[in-house]
């Protein structure tokens, strides 16, 4: 359940683009600091699957009808 609960502000580090979809990387040390692989963040108000955990961060996979949908898309 989403509780609307801000941690901090992270820092998109990196946007690999593909054809259809990206991998995106956020910094964000305290968003991570009990997070597991599949824990939703929300990033830019859309939810993303933790894909890989970093010391200070996660990367996660972008599907292309996120991208088209939400302002993410303008970061690729």
């Amino acid at each position: 359940m989403f509780t609307g609960i801000i941690e901090e502000l992270g820092q998109i580090t990196s946007i690999i683009r593909h054809d259809t979809d990206a991998r995106l990387t956020v910094r964000g040390p305290l968003s991570v600091s009990d997070a597991k692989v599949g824990d939703s963040i929300s990033v830019e108000g859309v939810c993303l699957t933790v894909a890989e955990l970093h010391a200070d961060g996660f990367t996660a996979d972008v599907m292309g009808e996120t991208l088209r949908a939400s302002t993410l898309g303008d970061r690729a």
